[in-house]
């Protein structure tokens, strides 16, 4: 695998893996999962590439000291000490917003952005929040058997799209989701950036590819077109058969597309 353990990230002791070697990519997860989304690509890109992936505070194997922090702060200092100077930086849902704000916090070592299915970046609207009601009534009974199949239907399958329709990766996933919500503790909130980095997307000034699902909630379709209509020279790729995860359900094309995007575009671009 390559190097992996615990640093400490002001305050913090962060989870990391790191493999392979040449141009550098950060994975960023989404919300409430951890690191253990990116296996797919994990294993494919540190064949060509030096790739990084980490648990956030409080989310994984990284814990929740109950200190005030930042994201972008914590992961600064976690390139830092690994000797990484700049790298592109793949986001999946919350990890898109993550991704953008460290872009903002830390320009110089932005080489690219390859954000999957944004989050983050409006508040769920009434028609998620009422997707998500289901779930929270059954975790609240500590049903969570239903609650993971229920949060497997909408990100995995697709909200509108039959239960069950992706099967690939699904045990695996489950039992990722499960870990994660037996373990669910409350957490302690980052601050965020300020100005608020969804009001500056148009001081990104690195190549930006976003990456939508078709068949996910249009709150994720509406924060990609947002982000694509405001990042200059933002592109966007659309896959027809993907929900809220194609890096789970489509690897070999989120591979390729990350693989393509670093190809035409190297850090000499900026």
């Amino acid at each position: 695998m390559g190097q992996l353990g615990f640093l400490p990230c002001n305050g913090a002791e962060i989870y990391y893996e790191l493999a392979g070697a040449g141009e550098t990519i950060v994975l960023l997860h989404g919300a409430p999962l951890d690191s253990r989304m990116w296996r797919p690509q994990m294993e494919a890109l540190s064949q060509k590439y030096q790739v990084l992936r980490f648990d956030m505070r409080g989310m994984g194997q990284s814990l929740d000291p109950g200190i005030p922090f930042t994201l972008y702060e914590d992961l600064h200092s976690l390139l830092a000490q690994l000797g990484i100077e700049s790298a592109t930086f793949v986001g999946a849902s919350f990890g898109c917003y993550a991704a953008v704000e460290y872009a903002l916090a830390f320009p110089h070592q932005a080489n690219g952005l390859v954000l999957l299915c944004p989050g983050g970046f409006a508040p769920p609207s009434a028609s998620y929040q009422q997707r998500l009601q289901p779930f929270q009534e059954q975790f609240g009974m500590g049903n969570m058997k239903e609650a993971v199949e229920i949060i497997l239907h909408i990100v995995l399958d697709g909200p509108d799209q039959e239960r069950g329709r992706v099967q690939p990766h699904r045990q695996w996933l489950k039992e990722i989701y499960a870990d994660i919500y037996r373990k669910a503790q409350p957490a302690t909130m980052p601050k965020w950036l300020e100005p608020d980095p969804r009001s500056r997307l148009a001081e990104i000034s690195v190549p930006t590819q976003v990456v939508i699902g078709e068949l996910d909630h249009s709150d994720f379709l509406k924060a990609a077109d947002t982000l694509v209509q405001t990042i200059p020279g933002a592109e966007q790729i659309r896959l027809p058969q993907s929900a809220h995860l194609p890096s789970i359900d489509n690897p070999d094309a989120v591979n390729q597309i990350i693989v393509d995007f670093l190809s035409s575009h190297t850090c000499t671009d900026k």
